[in-house]
């Protein structure tokens, strides 16, 4: 079943069925190679290494482990590790062609450009006519600083295949780095007939025509990088300071402010924007931009020239006073004449932050190593992901198998509440559906609805018609019960009157002090919804003084009973990382994994507090394993931080 989803591309519900399969076998060597596989195509390269080695482990005699593993290295960029695959695969099979490949590719990455170029040619002596060789042996070249020679070989992979867009977009690399412009457009107009979507030709192209003064072409250019990758920083800092050229300003301070947004302490941006700022009579806007840039250079003259100006403008004139008495102190003022505007025919690399390049366009560091590391990777998870905690685990209406916990220390109850009201489990809050769970079990359990968007009177209609039920529970179950109900359709207030009932009629029930804590975590993330919501500042302060006096009572209490349990930390730690407390969190998740090695939302909880700390190496073995145990937008989150690291 799980080979038949993965020929179908269904690469989750594969890794599900693999999961199974390595359970009820665990020596099953395929099942841990398949799900490698899974987990490859998903980006989850940590994961498919492990579980490629562990299938290794159990059976070292696979040639097509030894490949995969060598694929997912390279991801890893451990070619050192990878070498040793493809080396290993081929001392079993020499004529594999794309193991050879990709031997000669890591050789390459490890700089031993002489291995390199002797086994490529082993392939060009196999396949002459294999295009990926005529490209490694083209970065062979440039490693060795030979342009010329790489050019040779790009334009003898043109002779039989006319349409390689990588070829094309190389050609107009190097003619734009020879100020060649025009073979430069015209290389890379060809590149982007052949891939209409390729945004790096539509990169270089508008650094041709710009160099050509063809600006309203080159924002063309960078208009379809967007369109392609709504956040490239690059084509957004161009587009904006061509924009500002040709006399288009609000639409350039549009794209500074973006850039801006993303990264505050671009000084670069500050200073352009500052200029437009000024330029556009937003003088009040103009003097903040120059303010955060002295900040940053105490010693920047033009900065307190321009900010008097500016606050002359605005009728500061203490301000502006003070302003130009550090610039009449500094006894340059010959110097603080606005600089010209030049040509933009000049480019800087993105890391050259020099204030005096504020009017160049900017590029990416050059990497010759890789431009053309072709290697197929399979299909991604393109969703963009959230990093949104998974909530704490709380009494909830049964919805899908996959969400419910079943814990010894509360089955008993669970089990009565059960007899009366059919399946309610412990179920951790996913944010990504918690409002469709929420809609959905109010209409499957009590009342059958027409809308979507049923009004909490309507929802509230619940308690009347459970009321017999509720009515034969020993008292503490039915507060549980009634809790439960008022929670899941946001009457949080009525839900905490329940708890309290629940933790007045059985002090000792573990249950019952981490149900009201999570209520009153709810209480206090959605103040609206409390009946201090109206009220004034110091009474919502000593509310939310309140509750956490209340949450932490709770956890501490049902810590005293159940030392042992893991939902108690889990949900502790939840609470934690809502308060940004990162090395409480942590502390918790850890025990509550070291309790329950397979609490799927402790891994992935314990990733996102990993990238909060700015610790991306320790989160991806985490998501992984959150992935493999069923959260699988973990696989989304994953190929993100990889992508941000």
């Amino acid at each position: 079943m799980g080979r038949s989803a993965l020929s179908a591309d269904d690469n989750i519900t594969a890794i599900h069925y693999f999961n199974q399969a390595i359970q009820a076998r665990p020596s099953h060597a395929l099942a841990y190679y398949f799900r490698g596989y899974a987990k490859f195509i998903l980006e989850d390269f940590h994961g498919a290494e492990t579980d490629c080695s562990r299938s290794l482990e159990l059976n070292p005699y696979v040639i097509d482990v030894y490949l995969l593993r060598g694929l997912v290295r390279i991801n890893l960029a451990d070619y050192k590790g990878a070498l040793a695959d493809y080396t290993q695969a081929l001392s079993d099979a020499p004529d594999d062609i794309g193991a050879r490949f990709n031997q000669a590719y890591c050789m390459l990455q490890l700089k031993e450009t002489g291995r390199a170029d002797s086994t490529v040619n082993m392939v060009l002596g196999r396949s002459p006519h294999y295009y990926r060789a005529f490209m490694l042996k083209t970065q062979i070249a440039l490693e060795e600083k030979d342009t010329l020679r790489g050019l040779h070989w790009i334009d003898s992979l043109l002779t039989f295949r006319p349409r390689e867009v990588g070829a094309w977009q190389f050609k107009g690399q190097y003619a734009l780095d020879q100020k060649e412009y025009v073979k430069a457009d015209s290389f890379l107009t060809t590149a982007i007939r052949y891939d209409g979507n390729n945004f790096d030709a539509y990169l270089l192209r508008a650094m041709a025509r710009n160099g050509l003064n063809l600006f309203d072409d080159a924002i063309a250019d960078y208009n379809r990088v967007i369109e392609i990758v709504p956040q490239h920083f690059v084509a957004h800092y161009n587009r904006a300071l061509l924009r500002s050229l040709v006399g288009d300003d609000n639409r350039a301070l549009e794209d500074f402010s973006y850039i801006l947004q993303r990264e505050p302490d671009n000084t670069l941006a500050r200073y352009n924007r500052a200029l437009l700022r000024e330029r556009t009579g937003d003088f009040q806007g103009a003097i903040t931009d120059y303010t955060e840039l002295i900040k940053s250079y105490p010693n920047f003259i033009y900065g307190y020239y321009a900010r008097a100006a500016c606050r002359r403008k605005t009728g500061d004139i203490r301000g502006a006073l003070a302003d130009e008495t550090v610039v009449a102190r500094s006894q340059l003022d010959l110097a603080f004449a606005r600089p010209k505007k030049k040509a933009y025919k000049e480019v800087r690399q993105r890391s050259d932050l020099a204030l005096e390049h504020y009017d160049r366009l900017i590029e990416e560091e050059k990497d010759t190593a890789r431009i053309f590391g072709d290697i197929v990777i399979g299909k991604v998870q393109n969703t963009k992901a959230t990093q949104d905690l998974i909530g704490p685990f709380q009494l909830a209406l049964h919805i899908e198998p996959s969400y419910g916990y079943h814990s010894n220390a509360y089955i008993d109850q669970l089990d009565l509440l059960q007899k009366e009201f059919g399946p309610i489990e412990l179920q951790a809050e996913r944010s990504e559906t918690k409002d469709r769970i929420l809609r959905k079990s109010a209409r499957k359990i009590f009342f059958t609805a027409e809308s979507e968007q049923e009004d909490i009177s309507h929802l509230n209609a619940h308690n009347e018609l459970v009321r017999p039920g509720v009515e034969r529970l020993p008292r503490q179950v039915r507060a549980l019960v009634l809790s439960m109900l008022s929670r899941q359709t946001y009457a949080l207030t009525e839900a905490l009157t329940h708890a309290n009932e629940a933790v007045a009629a059985d002090s000792a029930s573990v249950l019952a002090h981490l149900n009201r804590a999570t209520i009153v975590m709810a209480l206090e993330r959605n103040t609206h919804a409390g009946p201090f919501a109206n009220a004034d500042t110091n009474q919502q302060t000593a509310q939310a003084k309140d509750y956490r006096q209340t949450i932490e009572a709770d956890f501490a209490k049902a810590q005293e009973m159940a030392p042992a349990n893991p939902l108690v930390y889990y949900n502790r730690a939840y609470y934690y990382a809502s308060l940004s407390n990162w090395a409480k969190a942590l502390a918790d998740y850890n025990r509550a994994l070291e309790l329950d090695p397979r609490m799927a939302e402790a891994y992935f909880n314990r990733g996102i507090v990993y990238i909060n700390t700015g610790k991306n190496e320790l989160a991806i073995p985490d998501l992984s394993k959150a992935g493999e145990l069923g959260i699988y937008r973990a696989y989304n989150l994953l190929k993100q931080i990889r992508i941000d690291k």
